[in-house]
């Protein structure tokens, strides 16, 4: 439902309009009829509590996201490497502060719980919901699994640790139920673990309202300081996260009504104070507490780009090549630890330390040769995998678009 914007003092808040203005949409001059700021409000806010359509800063997060997760595990692959003195030293430390990739990962679980959960709100058919998840995450995954089998039949070519790759082992890949050909895939495997939470979670606050999923993201919280919980599916995948799921719904639900108290220069304070501990977090073990940090973080970052979007902090987001790679994003989350294994290969890096390269340097050439490696495959998957896919999936009947990757 599309609503009015009212400016009281520097707060907005959204109000349903009546239903003869809804029915006479078409004959009024928006442009016109209400001032400039009440307008841009109502465009960048309404579809949050309308039919789900595209949220720009939220694709461009996802895209900031995956980029971090490069920077994150090539300065993990220098993290042996020896500084050349105490500058140098400060600013590869720096580097890595920036480059936290497993809050990165938090921003993808509770981005996919609040976009998926509008694209239930536009049709909650549960055939529907899942069958667009099966169409949105396998045709890319399963491609990427059978370059990486390829590459390491024929060239011995691995990323991370080396797999078995016999048949069994190649096909739990597939399947997304391992992830040890390709160690980032632990995060699609939770993706695939959450799909019936999210539909779960959407039932379950409209029949109930917010108490239970509180109570759920409390029950999960608790679980993540479990050992056996947090293994129970084995390999690198993590279930720790997982309630991150649930919060992503509860702020699709009551984001609005939180925002409702934050004017812009409250939404600014809160937005760097929350980048800090997001970036604070990276630098820690990623325990049960920092990953409770790290949703957070996440969850306060989407609230305000979202309902706070005159803060001028969030302006970056807009950049074309930011929303570029929030378009290619999950394409290249997968593919990134190929483009970082094929710059470590032709920029040796024993040979650049030997030659004298700075270790901030060299990490931080290192993160962009790989990203330039990695993004035109991206797109490529991105071109003629994912988006073939996604309409594929829906010719099985009129489905509103899938929104989230994960």
């Amino acid at each position: 439902m599309r609503g009015e914007a009212e400016h009281e003092g520097r707060a907005t808040r959204i109000r349903p309009l009546p239903w003869a203005v809804l029915r006479n949409a078409r004959s009024i001059n928006w442009q016109q009829s209400i001032p400039k700021f009440k307008t841009r409000c109502i465009l960048e806010t309404s579809p949050v509590n309308g039919k789900p359509g595209v949220l720009p800063r939220i694709e461009s997060l996802r895209g900031i996201a995956a980029l971090t997760v490069v920077g994150y595990h090539v300065s993990s692959q220098l993290s042996a490497s020896t500084a050349y003195g105490w500058f140098d030293a400060l600013a590869y430390r720096i580097l890595v502060t920036l480059s936290n990739g497993v809050g990165a990962v938090v921003i993808f679980f509770v981005l996919s719980g609040f976009v998926l959960t509008r694209s239930l709100e536009g049709n909650s058919d549960p055939v529907r919901f899942f069958r667009s998840r099966l169409f949105r995450l396998f045709p890319a995954a399963i491609i990427v699994v059978s370059l990486l089998t390829i590459l390491h039949w024929q060239f011995g070519i691995f990323v991370g640790y080396e797999a078995s790759f016999d048949p069994t082992d190649i096909i739990l890949n597939l399947l997304m139920i391992r992830s040890d050909i390709n160690g980032v895939m632990w995060s699609m495997t939770v993706e695939c673990a959450a799909t019936p939470l999210i539909l779960s979670s959407f039932w379950l606050f409209r029949k109930h309202g917010e108490r239970p999923l509180w109570s759920l993201v409390a029950i999960l919280l608790v679980l993540s300081f479990w050992g056996p919980y947090v293994h129970l599916l084995g390999g690198f995948t993590t279930l720790a996260p997982l309630y991150a799921f649930v919060v992503g719904v509860l702020l699709h639900f009551q984001g609005a009504t939180i925002a409702s108290s934050i004017n812009t220069r409250l939404a600014t304070i809160a937005g760097i104070a929350t980048m800090i501990v997001f970036c604070f977090c990276g630098t820690r073990t990623q325990s049960a507490l920092v990953l409770l940090l790290e949703c957070l973080s996440a969850g306060t970052l989407i609230l305000l780009i979202v309902w706070r979007p005159t803060t001028p902090l969030f302006k970056p987001l807009d950049f074309k090549l930011v929303r570029f790679y929030g378009r290619i994003s999950y394409s290249f989350y997968l593919l990134h630890p190929l483009g970082i294994s094929v710059t470590f290969r032709i920029f040796d890096p024993l040979i650049i330390s030997l030659s004298g390269v700075p270790l901030s340097v060299r990490a931080v050439l290192t993160t962009l040769v790989s990203i330039v490696f990695t993004t035109p495959a991206a797109y490529l998957a991105w071109r003629f995998v994912e988006m073939p896919a996604i309409k594929f999936g829906r010719m099985f009947g009129k489905t509103p678009p899938l929104l989230a990757i994960g």
